[in-house]
């Protein structure tokens, strides 16, 4: 265990058990008044409103606000990438050496957590020994899953149009339709798979997809894609576009750097049902507005999207990237920023000005904590907002919730000042059919509104600590630690030679992902949880997860949501990241899929833990944690992470990046999921060296990292 992670164990209080996880149904009697719902051993869970309010704007998306903006732009039509399915797969070996780049980690500020903050930290508990719900046992078994390689380090260091060769991390996604899975990931490649996952095309840059090349613009990476089934079947992928050429830097060079009026959010649209297009594509303007605080430096980050019956959805966070036009309150922040697109209007290519968006610009919202202008405890701008606040994903129009004129939903964790939460708000999309009306005339009939869920689960991963806060790996071989120095990562005077081996990102307690499916929301965020052994005096502190379950059922009938559920799951004496959860099946089952990683704890378990390796647990609505508390292994990774961040700055704080997510998805009676792991033993010199497709071309110099796609039964 790592010295940064003890400090946190002192002194703990209102430890949480998960002996009794609370089910909850909720009573409602008129609007905001709070409403019991359930117990669990530590407090009861509450719910209140957040409020429902007329959106910032609703109208034509080509504007995006009342006058002098200009929000979208398109469509702009590209040609199929089908040709391009038939492409010999690039060469495993290449002699340019590497020029690795990190992708950009942005959060809102929140002060450092000092050392007394730190001990007075609540941290849950789960009982291993005896074994209770939230610890969970580890098979080395698949549970009947079926796993595929997908893109890794070289699939995109080869890429001609990624100048920079090694980017971490892979910023994984993926999407499921129409007998395809598609797999999207990094500086922007996608990769498409038939339903038995085998790979019907070539690695395609998103930079030839959405034409990003013939614009002299560039790809950033912060992938999301989409299946949606409705007027014939349509694909959406999203991505930073960066009014820059990748000749000249790319988006680091662009919009990365702070330069003006360079981000934008690419949005392309299949013109039929086919993942190879051709395809609409068009192009939201992260600067569209001149009257927004932070203008014309704004960075749309970690976009993610879904889809109802009636509206495309998609989000981001607003970041001022230049500090000397600040944002709201004078802060580094604006807040979450959600926007409903008329759906049809994009997948018939109307143009942008027939297209209609309501935008909820949150960053205006008060929080339980103050507002983006100023919290309620250090009273500064930046800290108290939303953020990350998900769309959830339903896997099939017939799991859409077309209640109350058309409905979408989100969700979010609160804990803005980095001490951990016990806080779950949902919000709401309602009257979203109103956007397909003519000349949006019914448009006043679209809402935004919210509601939170109090004392539910504690949860608490801080990334604000120094070098973050890492989950450990299996020891292992590490070349490129082995060579930090020779490689310009490590300082000093000299730099160090070599690097010690590092951990796994866990990249803190936010949301990532949703699901909806059968009536339920469903979302997990990282956790550290310290597992109870009666063999040993002291708790075992490791990286888990908490979830909710949340019904809509009683949203339908009267406005309200109720928490169904909620648990806790940990692998005993190892760790997970990146939690993603995926509902639908008609048998009532979901899976939540990570990575898995550890060493073993205290005791070197397991044969001195695990590397990074895929893994996944089944699940139901009242399940309170995994079923027969078991952890299953789709794919076994074969050596430590051993790439660049792992090192960048040694002796000094690291921050290895991992993920930034996982992803999950139902089709055709099959949950398909993705992660990060490693896909292959890493080599030593004098086959390793500091080149691209290196030792066989299994991984590169700076970067080994790759995925796995998988499918498995409910």
């Amino acid at each position: 265990m790592q010295l940064i992670r003890k400090s946190l164990v002192r002194r703990l209080v209102a430890l949480v058990s998960v002996l009794a996880l609370p089910v909850a149904f909720v009573a409602f009697s008129g609007g905001a008044a709070a409403a019991p719902v359930a117990k669990t051993t530590a407090t009861t869970v509450k719910s209140s409103s957040l409020g429902s309010f007329k959106p910032t704007f609703v109208g034509s998306a080509a504007a995006g606000c009342a006058s002098g903006c200009h929000l979208l732009t398109g469509p702009f039509a590209t040609p199929s990438t089908a040709h391009l399915s038939a492409s010999p797969a690039p060469s495993a070996q290449a002699n340019a050496a590497d020029r690795a780049k990190a992708m950009p980690w942005m959060r809102p500020h929140v002060p450092a957590l000092s050392p007394a903050a730190a001990a007075a930290v609540t941290i849950p508990t789960v009982s291993c020994q005896p074994l209770r719900a939230g610890c969970d046992t580890i098979s080395s078994l698949a549970g009947g899953a079926v796993g595929v390689k997908g893109l890794n380090a070289v699939d995109s260091a080869e890429s001609t149009t990624n100048i920079d060769k090694d980017i971490e991390p892979p910023d994984q996604g993926l999407c499921a339709g129409h007998g395809y899975v598609v797999e999207d990931n990094n500086i922007g490649e996608i990769l498409i798979f038939n339903s038995a996952l085998k790979r019907v095309s070539a690695v395609i840059s998103l930079d030839t997809l959405m034409g990003l090349t013939s614009r002299n613009w560039s790809s950033g990476g912060d992938i999301s894609c989409l299946y949606d089934a409705s007027n014939g079947g349509h694909w959406f992928f999203t991505e930073f576009a960066s009014a820059s050429k990748e000749s000249a830097g790319g988006a680091f060079a662009g919009c990365f750097g702070a330069v003006a009026n360079a981000c934008y959010e690419g949005i392309a649209v299949t013109k039929g049902s086919s993942p190879f297009g051709p395809y609409n594509v068009y192009f939201a303007h992260a600067d569209y507005n001149p009257a927004e605080p932070g203008y014309p430096y704004l960075l749309n980050d970690f976009a993610k999207i879904a889809a109802t019956r009636d509206a495309f959805m998609l989000f981001y966070d607003e970041f001022p990237l230049n500090s000397s036009v600040p944002g709201l309150g004078g802060g580094a922040f604006n807040g979450a920023q959600e926007f409903a697109f008329d759906k049809t209007a994009l997948e018939n290519g109307r143009p942008a000005a027939a297209v209609t968006v309501a935008i909820e610009n949150m960053g205006l919202l008060k929080t339980p904590d103050g507002t983006c202008f100023s919290d309620s405890k250090y009273f500064q701008p930046g800290i108290a907002c939303w953020f990350s606040v998900i769309p959830a994903v339903a896997p099939t129009p017939a799991q859409w919730d077309n209640s109350h004129g058309g409905s979408g939903f989100m969700l979010a964790d609160v804990d803005f000042y980095g001490l951990g939460g016990s806080q779950l708000a949902v919000f709401d999309w309602t009257g979203l059919k109103n956007l397909n009306s003519t000349g949006c005339s019914s448009c006043s009939g679209v809402r935004f509104g919210g509601q939170l869920f109090s004392g539910v689960l504690s949860y608490f991963d801080n990334p604000n600590l120094p070098g973050g806060n890492p989950a450990p790996q299996k020891a292992g071989p590490i070349p490129l630690g082995d060579e930090c120095g020779a490689a310009g990562l490590s300082v000093g005077s000299p730099p160090l030679a070599t690097c010690p081996e590092g951990g796994v990102q866990t990249n803190d307690d936010q949301v990532t992902q949703a699901s909806q499916g059968k009536g339920q929301l469903w979302t997990g965020v990282s956790t550290e949880l310290e597992q109870l052994y009666s063999s040993t005096n002291a708790p075992e502190l490791h990286f888990g997860a908490a979830y909710w379950v949340v019904g809509t059922s009683s949203f339908d009938t009267t406005g309200h949501f109720s928490l169904t559920s909620q648990g806790y799951v940990s692998a005993m004496h190892e760790e997970l990241e990146f939690p993603a959860m995926a509902a639908g099946a008609s048998n009532g089952r979901a899976i939540m899929d990570f990575t898995l990683s550890g060493n073993g704890g205290p005791f070197s378990a397991d044969n001195g833990g695990f590397y990074p390796s895929t893994a996944f647990g089944r699940l139901t609505a009242t399940s309170r944690g995994f079923l027969q508390s078991t952890i299953n292994i789709a794919d076994l990774g074969q050596a430590p992470e051993d790439g660049f961040t792992e090192y960048q700055g040694y002796p000094g704080p690291t921050r290895p990046r991992w993920g930034d997510y996982s992803n999950a998805v139902y089709m055709g009676g099959k949950y398909y999921f993705a992660t990060n792991y490693i896909q292959y033993p890493n080599c030593l010199p004098p086959a390793f060296t500091l080149t691209v497709g290196t030792c066989g071309g299994t991984r590169d110099g700076f970067a080994n990292w790759g995925t796995s796609v998988n499918y498995v039964a409910p």
